[in-house]
Parts: C-alpha cells; sequence; structure tokens
C-alpha cells in the first residue's frame, strides 16, 4: 500500500528542515550577526532566538519561502562551522625535518580525503544535522572529536571535528518579574546575575596547506561565555589529529612549528589599510618613563585608533607607542557580519625586554 504525499506534508518536512537548522544556527551565532541574516530569508524576526525559533514552528509560508529559507540558512551554517567565532592557531611545518613534512604534505593533497572514508562511513550524522538538543549533546560529551567531514577544497584539505563542550553564561536577573517573597529576600540587592552552564555543539576544523606547509588549527569558542577548562579544546583536537595520523603515517603530525603571532601586532597597528583598528593595548615611552595604563586594552566599536584624536594627541607626546595587544574589524555589507580579529599579548612581556609568545588569534565573525 503506498501513501500519497500531499502539498501540506512536503511543506511541513522542509520547515522542521528550516527549524534544524535554525536551532543550530542558534547555538553558534549571536543574535545581532544573526538578525539581518534571518529577514533577508523572507522568516518572520521576533525579538531574540527564542521568539523567532518559537514563530517559524507555526508560521505559515508557502513551500517556494521554506524551500530558499532553508537553502540560504544550510548553506549559512556549513561555512560557520567552519570559519566562524574561532581561536585560532598556526602550525608551520617547514621547522620539521623534510622527510616527515613532504610525508604529511603528500598524504594530505593525495591521500587523505579516500583514508579517512573508512571513518566517516559510521558517522551518524552531516555538519548541518548535528545534534543540539541537550540530552543528544549529553551522549557526546566526554568522547573525544568525532571527524565528521573531510574535504579537499582550493588545495587545502579540511578535517571537520565534532565535540561537545560546557560554558558558563552569566546573565542579568529581573528581580521585578519575581514573586512578592523572592522579591522581599533580594530587596537589598541592585542587581541580581544568575550562572547557568550549557552544552554547546562545537566544530573544530584543522586545515592543511600543502603549498604553503602550513596548518590551521581552528577552535570553536562562544564569545562572552566561559569555557569549562575540563576540557581544553586545543589539546584534544590536537590529539586525534595526531591519532589520526599515526594511523596513516606511523607519527603524529603536529608538534614543532607552533607560530607566535606577537610580531604581527606592531605591523597591522602601523598599516592603516588593515581595517579599523578598534581594541588596542600598549605601553606609552616617554624620555624618562613609560606606562601601559593598568595593563588595560582599550576599546571603541565606531572608531579606529589610529585616527582617534585622544589616542593621536597622546601619541605625539611620547617617544613610541609599543602595542601588545590589538583588534582589527573589517566592516561588512549586511546579512554578512562585521570580521572581527583580536591578537593578545602581555604587557610585562614589553618591560622584560623580551618577546612573549602570542599564539592564538580569536576571530569573529
Amino acid at each position: 500500500m503506498s501513501v500519497a504525499v500531499t502539498k501540506s506534508d512536503e511543506i511541513i518536512n522542509v520547515r522542521e528542515k528550516v527549524i534544524s537548522v535554525l536551532e543550530l544556527l542558534s547555538t553558534r551565532m549571536a543574535w545581532s550577526s544573526a538578525r539581518t541574516l534571518l529577514s533577508s530569508t523572507s522568516l518572520h524576526v521576533s525579538r531574540g532566538w527564542d521568539e523567532t525559533l518559537a514563530s517559524a514552528r507555526k508560521d505559515v509560508y508557502d513551500n517556494a519561502i521554506w524551500t530558499a529559507a532553508y537553502n540560504a540558512l544550510a548553506y549559512v551554517a556549513h561555512d560557520h562551522t567552519y570559519v566562524g567565532n574561532k581561536h585560532v592557531s598556526f602550525f608551520d611545518l617547514l621547522n620539521q625535518n623534510e622527510v616527515d613534512r613532504t610525508r604529511v604534505l603528500t598524504w594530505a593533497k593525495e591521500s587523505a580525503v579516500s583514508n579517512l572514508s573508512e571513518y566517516l562511513a559510521y558517522c551518524q550524522f552531516s555538519i548541518i544535522e548535528a545534534p543540539t538538543g541537550k540530552d543528544e549533546l549529553q551522549s557526546f560529551k566526554d568522547l573525544p572529536p568525532k571527524l565528521i567531514a573531510a574535504e579537499y577544497v582550493r588545495n587545502k584539505l579540511y578535517l571537520q571535528f565534532f565535540s561537545t563542550r560546557s560554558y558558563t553564561q552569566r546573565e542579568s536577573l529581573d528581580i521585578s518579574k519575581m514573586t512578592a517573597s523572592q522579591q522581599k529576600m533580594f530587596r537589598e540587592y541592585e542587581e541580581l546575575i544568575g550562572v547557568k552552564t550549557k552544552s554547546v555543539p562545537c566544530f573544530d576544523t584543522v586545515v592543511i596547506d600543502p603549498e604553503k606547509a602550513l596548518v590551521e588549527v581552528r577552535i570553536d569558542f562562544q564569545p562572552g561565555m566561559t569555557e569549562d577548562k575540563n576540557t581544553p579544546a586545543f589539546e584534544r583536537v590536537v590529539a586525534e589529529f595526531n591519532r589520526i595520523t599515526t594511523k596513516f603515517l606511523g607519527f603524529g603530525a603536529l608538534g614543532a612549528g607552533l607560530i607566535n603571532l606577537h610580531p604581527a601586532i606592531n605591523p597591522m597597528y602601523l598599516d592603516e589599510k588593515c581595517g579599523q583598528v578598534t581594541a588596542l593595548g600598549f605601553v606609552a615611552t616617554g624620555k624618562d618613563s613609560s606606562s601601559n595604563n593598568r595593563s588595560q586594552i582599550h576599546r571603541t566599536k565606531t572608531r579606529d585608533f589610529r585616527k582617534d584624536e585622544f589616542h593621536v594627541g597622546g601619541k605625539s607626546q611620547v617617544s613610541r607607542i609599543d602595542p601588545y595587544a590589538i583588534g582589527v574589524a573589517w566592516p561588512a555589507t549586511p546579512p554578512k557580519s562585521d570580521l572581527y580579529l583580536e591578537l593578545k599579548g602581555s604587557a610585562r612581556a614589553i618591560y622584560r625586554g623580551k618577546l612573549s609568545a602570542v599564539t592564538v588569534a580569536e576571530i569573529v565573525g
């Protein structure tokens, strides 16, 4: 006996796919960045992720709108898992011996995708279908990062790992919305902060560039939230990647060669064509003294510190400026969000007269 699929069934099915992608994006993308993106798909946008998801579950559109929305959102969600909200570290394989380096790069270019197909054959889900529910995520919490995709694109090998991590979130609670007895209990407090821990689906990426002999390790992070320190994501991903390369090459591909990004900070500060400097930590040195403003990083959302009147005026009164931390923004045209890069060093290293390693670039957008 066959069952005819009605048009309403098709609409319900594609709507569920849209909701699934929205749930995935809600675990990764800040609402401020997502709002314009969602509006461009013709879907109804409410105040925040929760209300927008609730609306999507009951909204009525024709099949064409749901399908177009799914195609657009799935594309964004897929790409965001590779490049959105990442702490990026770089390994220069030129620091390894020539024999090992050649084997790693040859494997990445010629054999990796086919070798790893046996791993992926048992994969339970694709990137877009990754779990987002609390119970589903819990089952992955204590497992090593799971390889879920291996692709060779534009002369680079991309390996996508999935895992569950815990993050701590702080929220201001509205005392006025509490019961009378609760308000009485907290009446002496001007502000009440709630702290909660939630599990988040994370996508960590290892990218091998055979032409430049460079490996990028891109670790997911949640802006504004504190990661559970019991699960050092970078170490776990590197360990899993090395376990894979040991199986096929006989040795771990990553060890030596972690690049120090500190030497890039001052050139970025001096290059006026390099975005807008929206965060800056620096030591100002005068003829007889120096100051680092108590190691504070100055931030601005709209101005460029290179052109800021106060900063330029102060710079003119000292011998030199030595930046040890920098944040650079590149404005994007909606629906895309701005690209933001931050390198964080230490002022103490400058005072001590030796370079401090900065091995992580924070990239959002």
